[in-house]
């Protein structure tokens, strides 16, 4: 899976222009807590309408701002914080990625920078023309891919918003012939499979597979999986709080 299937691409932007109360404005109606900072291009200068990717501003950045600005002395020339510009205090040097990264690549970024997010950008070609020597290419933000985006995808995956049951086959030493067993009986009943995962195994974890069995009525594959031989339990979504319900 790469990440151009998962990110998002419906964008709240700001501009380097922009002031940090346009921006604070923002974060609190949409919920954020990161903006892209994009400059716009023309029709003339491209022949996409992807903004240029300038940088990124935070909640954080902002509060900081403010609580800098709020230190002044009354008597100083300083300017309130909320008429400062987005370019005075966003980040320019950001972690990026493009549509074609892998989303375990980009997962690993999140996880080990302690990001948010990440910009998802498309670089501009380069021109090898003596005249272009000074020429700097430009990036496009295509994109926007969050840890809530992984969050979904992976609920996604795992059936949560589609009726049907998980089964959880145990992989006893990497085995997988229950699992191959498995596949080929659904094939056989007609039953949807929705997905199946088979995760590394972790030390003290017995090594299992899960699949997703899409349909409403399973006990045709169960009675097979039973004459079969092959074991499985269920995979409950249910939440504490539904539990509790």
């Amino acid at each position: 899976m790469i990440v151009s299937e998962v990110m998002t691409t419906q964008l709240v932007t700001v501009t380097p222009n922009d002031s940090l109360s346009h921006a604070a404005g923002l974060l609190r109606q949409h919920q954020f807590h990161h903006l892209p900072v994009v400059r716009p291009i023309y029709r003339h200068e491209t022949s996409n309408s992807w903004p240029v990717l300038e940088g990124l501003i935070t909640s954080n950045d902002i509060d900081l701002a403010a609580g800098v600005g709020n230190e002044k002395s009354i008597n100083s020339e300083q300017r309130p914080w909320e008429e400062r510009r987005v370019a005075e205090v966003m980040n320019r040097s950001i972690m990026r990625v493009t549509p074609t990264t892998s989303v375990a690549a980009a997962a690993q970024l999140l996880v080990e920078r302690g990001l948010n997010c990440l910009p998802v950008v498309e670089y501009e070609e380069s021109h090898n023309t003596e005249q272009d020597s000074e020429y700097e290419a430009r990036t496009f933000l295509v994109g926007l891919l969050t840890r809530s985006d992984l969050l979904i995808e992976l609920a996604r995956i795992l059936g949560a918003f589609e009726p049907g049951m998980s089964l959880r086959i145990p992989l006893p030493t990497g085995d997988q012939t229950s699992l191959a067993k498995l596949l080929l009986l659904a094939a056989e009943l007609h039953t949807k499979v929705d997905s199946v995962i088979v995760a590394p195994p972790k030390k003290g974890v017995p090594h299992v597979a899960t699949v997703r069995i899409g349909t409403i009525n399973p006990a045709p594959l169960l009675v097979r999986l039973q004459q079969a031989g092959i074991s499985y339990s269920f995979a409950n979504f249910q939440s504490e709080r539904d539990t509790h319900a």
